[in-house]
Protein backbone atom coordinates (compact mmCIF):
# COMPACT_ATOMS: atom_id res chain seq x y z
CA UNK A 1 0.00 0.00 0.00
CA UNK A 2 0.77 3.52 -0.20
CA UNK A 3 1.90 5.66 2.53
CA UNK A 4 0.31 9.27 2.56
CA UNK A 5 4.08 10.32 2.38
CA UNK A 6 4.26 8.45 -1.22
CA UNK A 7 5.30 11.07 -3.90
CA UNK A 8 1.98 12.74 -5.61
CA UNK A 9 1.86 12.88 -9.19
CA UNK A 10 0.01 15.74 -11.18
CA UNK A 11 -3.95 15.45 -11.03
CA UNK A 12 -3.83 13.67 -7.46
CA UNK A 13 -6.34 16.57 -6.38
CA UNK A 14 -8.58 16.38 -8.80
CA UNK A 15 -8.97 12.45 -8.47
CA UNK A 16 -9.58 13.26 -5.06
CA UNK A 17 -12.28 15.38 -5.39
CA UNK A 18 -13.56 13.45 -7.88
CA UNK A 19 -13.50 9.94 -6.32
CA UNK A 20 -17.26 9.61 -5.07
CA UNK A 21 -18.89 11.21 -8.02
CA UNK A 22 -16.70 10.34 -10.91
CA UNK A 23 -17.60 6.70 -9.08
CA UNK A 24 -21.36 7.67 -8.87
CA UNK A 25 -21.56 9.07 -12.71
CA UNK A 26 -19.67 5.83 -13.53
CA UNK A 27 -22.28 3.51 -11.86
CA UNK A 28 -24.55 5.74 -12.93
CA UNK A 29 -23.57 5.26 -16.06
CA UNK A 30 -23.61 1.15 -16.53
CA UNK A 31 -27.25 1.18 -14.70
CA UNK A 32 -28.54 3.32 -17.51
CA UNK A 33 -27.23 1.23 -20.36
CA UNK A 34 -28.28 -1.91 -18.37
CA UNK A 35 -31.72 -0.74 -17.94
CA UNK A 36 -32.33 0.67 -21.70
CA UNK A 37 -30.90 -3.22 -22.57
CA UNK A 38 -33.35 -4.60 -20.61
CA UNK A 39 -36.49 -1.84 -20.75
CA UNK A 40 -36.18 -1.79 -24.78
CA UNK A 41 -33.60 -4.38 -26.17
CA UNK A 42 -34.98 -3.80 -29.57
CA UNK A 43 -33.71 -0.40 -29.63
CA UNK A 44 -29.94 -0.98 -27.78
CA UNK A 45 -29.63 -3.86 -30.77
CA UNK A 46 -30.40 -1.32 -33.41
CA UNK A 47 -29.16 1.73 -32.10
CA UNK A 48 -25.69 0.57 -30.33
CA UNK A 49 -25.17 -3.42 -31.21
CA UNK A 50 -26.58 -4.73 -34.47
CA UNK A 51 -23.65 -7.15 -34.34
CA UNK A 52 -25.11 -10.51 -36.16
CA UNK A 53 -28.60 -11.74 -35.52
CA UNK A 54 -30.53 -10.24 -33.18
CA UNK A 55 -30.67 -12.09 -29.64
CA UNK A 56 -32.81 -11.05 -26.42
CA UNK A 57 -30.93 -13.54 -24.31
CA UNK A 58 -27.50 -12.14 -24.79
CA UNK A 59 -28.83 -8.54 -24.60
CA UNK A 60 -30.28 -9.56 -21.09
CA UNK A 61 -26.92 -11.33 -20.58
CA UNK A 62 -25.22 -8.26 -21.35
CA UNK A 63 -27.32 -5.99 -19.15
CA UNK A 64 -27.03 -8.26 -16.25
CA UNK A 65 -23.26 -7.39 -16.26
CA UNK A 66 -23.62 -3.77 -16.80
CA UNK A 67 -25.94 -3.60 -13.72
CA UNK A 68 -24.02 -5.91 -11.72
CA UNK A 69 -21.02 -3.13 -12.09
CA UNK A 70 -23.12 -0.57 -11.52
CA UNK A 71 -24.64 -1.82 -8.04
CA UNK A 72 -21.11 -2.33 -7.04
CA UNK A 73 -20.09 1.25 -7.96
CA UNK A 74 -22.61 2.63 -6.36
CA UNK A 75 -22.78 0.56 -3.42
CA UNK A 76 -18.87 1.78 -2.99
CA UNK A 77 -20.59 5.00 -2.56
CA UNK A 78 -21.33 4.09 0.84
CA UNK A 79 -19.22 1.04 1.43
CA UNK A 80 -15.64 3.04 0.77
CA UNK A 81 -13.85 -0.27 1.65
CA UNK A 82 -15.36 -2.05 -1.65
CA UNK A 83 -14.87 1.42 -3.86
CA UNK A 84 -10.81 0.54 -5.07
CA UNK A 85 -12.30 -3.07 -6.37
CA UNK A 86 -15.43 -1.59 -7.87
CA UNK A 87 -13.36 0.64 -9.58
CA UNK A 88 -10.50 -1.36 -10.77
CA UNK A 89 -13.22 -4.07 -11.75
CA UNK A 90 -14.56 -0.94 -14.05
CA UNK A 91 -11.53 -0.30 -15.39
CA UNK A 92 -10.70 -3.36 -16.52
CA UNK A 93 -13.89 -4.35 -18.05
CA UNK A 94 -13.72 -0.22 -20.19
CA UNK A 95 -9.75 -1.54 -20.94
CA UNK A 96 -10.85 -4.41 -22.33
CA UNK A 97 -14.12 -3.35 -24.43
CA UNK A 98 -11.35 -0.58 -25.58
CA UNK A 99 -9.21 -3.07 -26.52
CA UNK A 100 -12.03 -5.75 -28.46
CA UNK A 101 -13.20 -2.15 -30.33
CA UNK A 102 -9.83 -0.98 -31.29
CA UNK A 103 -9.14 -4.77 -32.58
CA UNK A 104 -12.52 -4.87 -34.75
CA UNK A 105 -11.93 -0.96 -35.42
CA UNK A 106 -14.00 -0.25 -38.95
CA UNK A 107 -14.44 -3.93 -39.49
CA UNK A 108 -17.86 -4.52 -37.37
CA UNK A 109 -20.71 -4.54 -38.78
CA UNK A 110 -21.32 -1.77 -41.18
CA UNK A 111 -24.76 -0.78 -39.73
CA UNK A 112 -22.63 -0.14 -35.95
CA UNK A 113 -20.99 2.20 -34.59
CA UNK A 114 -17.91 0.48 -33.91
CA UNK A 115 -16.06 2.99 -35.04
CA UNK A 116 -12.75 5.64 -33.89
CA UNK A 117 -15.13 7.69 -32.09
CA UNK A 118 -16.03 4.52 -29.68
CA UNK A 119 -12.51 3.34 -29.75
CA UNK A 120 -11.22 6.38 -28.83
CA UNK A 121 -14.28 7.25 -26.02
CA UNK A 122 -13.72 3.78 -24.23
CA UNK A 123 -9.93 4.33 -23.62
CA UNK A 124 -10.52 7.67 -22.32
CA UNK A 125 -13.13 6.16 -20.03
CA UNK A 126 -10.48 3.39 -19.02
CA UNK A 127 -7.80 5.93 -18.23
CA UNK A 128 -10.17 8.60 -16.15
CA UNK A 129 -11.71 4.95 -13.99
CA UNK A 130 -7.44 4.02 -13.82
CA UNK A 131 -7.34 7.76 -12.26
CA UNK A 132 -10.21 7.28 -9.77
CA UNK A 133 -8.45 3.81 -9.15
CA UNK A 134 -5.43 5.39 -8.18
CA UNK A 135 -7.44 8.05 -5.91
CA UNK A 136 -9.76 4.96 -4.21
CA UNK A 137 -6.27 3.15 -3.69
CA UNK A 138 -4.95 6.19 -1.78
CA UNK A 139 -7.68 7.12 -0.16
CA UNK A 140 -7.69 3.62 1.41
CA UNK A 141 -4.57 3.27 2.61
CA UNK A 142 -4.73 6.28 4.41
Amino acid sequence: MESSTARRLPGDDLADRALVPGTALIGATFLVIAAWMVIDPRSFYEQVGPFGPYNVHYIGDAAAFQAGLGVALITSIWIPSLRAGALLTAAAMTGLHAVNHWIDINAANGDSNADVFDAVSLTIQFLLTLGLVRAAMRRAAV
